[in-house]
């Protein structure tokens, strides 16, 4: 079973997909589907494009989003809302379905603490899928 995970953001949208094979899992792939820094109009056919070009590569069996988060700013929720709201539609035409998570669950998951600190959960993420390499947050 493949796993698309997705970190909505109107920047930088995080992705990853993960093979659950015989109570074994494994990383497939990773990335950004990076945006410019336009209006929402232009940048919503960029992650368009970028998840097209995932699910063309990959069998997709399960779509798992992170929720929305409230950010200080109302403006940068209520764009990243209907950002959102974008990625959704696109994961139904293309998919059919998807589930979300907020990172409070997702943190509860990989570490057993909600409020785990994003040190504990890269920690716990490299651990799970046996990455040895070191990335910017390590």
């Amino acid at each position: 079973m493949n796993i698309l995970g997705i970190d909505p953001g109107t920047r930088n949208m995080g992705y990853a997909i993960i093979k659950l094979e015989n109570s074994k899992i494994s990383l497939l792939t990773a990335g950004l589907i990076k945006m410019k820094a336009e209006d929402l109009q232009f940048q919503i056919p960029q992650m368009v494009e970028g998840m097209s070009r995932i699910f063309k590569e990959f069998t997709i069996d399960e779509v798992a989003m992170e929720d929305i988060f409230y950010a200080h700013n109302p403006a940068t929720t209520i764009k990243l809302a209907q950002f959102r709201g974008a990625i959704m539609l696109h994961i139904l035409q293309e998919f059919g379905q998807f589930n979300e998570y907020t990172a409070l669950q997702v943190k509860k998951a990989l570490t057993g603490k909600g409020k785990a600190s994003k040190e504990q959960v890269n920690f716990m993420v490299k651990r799970l899928l046996n990455i040895k390499k070191r990335d910017k947050t390590s």
